[in-house]
């Protein structure tokens, strides 16, 4: 099968688009034939050895997100059928384990304490085909196309799981949601807006807060020409704050972000490329009386939920650039440069 394969870690010119030898099925695998792959920032980490996991066997196929149809079935496979349309599921888990607490059981399989992950400790989607085992297989609702599954899965089931499950947004509250040019900035705005939210969106571009405002942001902020998140949040709000931050860029905008939020604030976090350890004000933390959470990407059942609410059109997938596979190199190049409003698409 063609691949886009890397032999050691490094940036995008490591990567190589060459034949390697499909994957074969065991008695509980599924082979899906990809026809889109979707790119994540948790690709590049990946790629550059920098993402935490242990160094990776060599040579290896990044990525964790993508869509097609199943080409074959194991002979203890029941559930699917070559010619379904599917989705890998990125956290690879059995289902059940032997520890006392399973919490693939408790319905959190995407921190199973067991878990693999797709395009790190086994073979991803950045190739024609891709083996899971049939425990982490994803349906596509009828009504939605390939491309727009491998571009709204993780973005969208991310920002949900941030901002209906973990921060738990509520009609007429004020959210700030960062990174609006991301995917999962861009997804998260929506996801506010169905749960009733005023939006404040930043960026660093004023060209991104613009589409920010098209997806249904009410007030943006360019925070390369802002000195203090938190002082033009509060210019916004009358002073008080927002009752919840959607961050995932750690480092100083996640201390800002803290200081933007009102009394009894939320906090909700899946990210940190700007700074992974980062000081934090405990006095005014307390004082405050901040909720801070985070989320693991998000289980199966989130993944499902959004898969539907996008069929039905109430979220919609914000494709920033459509490239074919053979042109991944470029794709990674685009993302690292965030030169790119939304997600980065590939067509096998």
């Amino acid at each position: 099968m063609k691949a886009v394969v890397i032999h050691r870690h490094g940036g995008p010119e490591e990567l190589v688009y060459e034949d390697i030898e499909t994957p074969a099925v065991g008695p509980e695998d599924v082979l899906i034939n990809l026809e889109t792959v979707g790119l994540n920032h948790f690709d590049l980490d990946v790629c550059d050895g920098i993402s935490g996991y242990l160094s990776l066997d060599m040579p290896h196929i990044l990525g964790v997100e993508g869509a097609g149809t199943v080409a074959e079935v194991g002979s203890a496979v029941t559930a699917f059928r070559p010619g379904d349309r599917v989705m890998p599921f990125l956290t690879i888990t059995s289902g059940l384990c032997r520890h006392r607490v399973c919490n693939c059981a408790l319905g959190m399989d995407n921190i199973c304490l067991d878990f693999e992950k797709l395009g790190v400790t086994c073979w991803g989607t950045y190739a024609e085909y891709v083996r899971v085992s049939h425990h982490n297989v994803l349906r596509i609702p009828d009504g939605l196309s390939a491309l727009d599954a491998a571009a709204g899965q993780v973005a969208f089931a991310t920002a949900w799981e941030l901002v209906v499950k973990k921060a738990q947004v509520r009609q007429g509250e004020d959210v700030l949601i960062n990174a609006a040019g991301s995917g999962v900035g861009s997804a998260a705005i929506q996801c506010a807006r169905v749960a009733g939210a005023r939006v404040i969106a930043t960026a660093g571009s004023d060209e991104k807060l613009a589409r920010a405002r098209q997806l249904g942001a009410d007030e943006v902020i360019n925070y390369n020409e802002t000195p203090a998140i938190g002082e033009a949040v509060r210019d916004l709000t009358d002073g008080r704050g927002v009752d919840v931050c959607i961050e995932m860029v750690g480092g100083s905008v996640l201390q800002q972000s803290l200081d933007a939020l009102a009394l009894n604030g939320r906090l909700a976090t899946c990210g940190a490329h700007a700074g992974e350890k980062v000081e934090i004000d405990m006095i005014e933390f307390f004082r405050k009386q901040i909720t801070m959470t985070s989320c693991h990407f998000a289980p199966k059942s989130t993944n499902h939920e959004v898969l539907r609410l996008m069929e039905q059109g109430k979220l919609r997938p914000v494709i920033g650039e459509v490239l074919p596979l053979a042109e991944m190199r470029t794709a990674h190049e685009r993302l690292a440069a965030r030169a790119v409003f939304g997600k980065v698409v590939l067509e096998v």
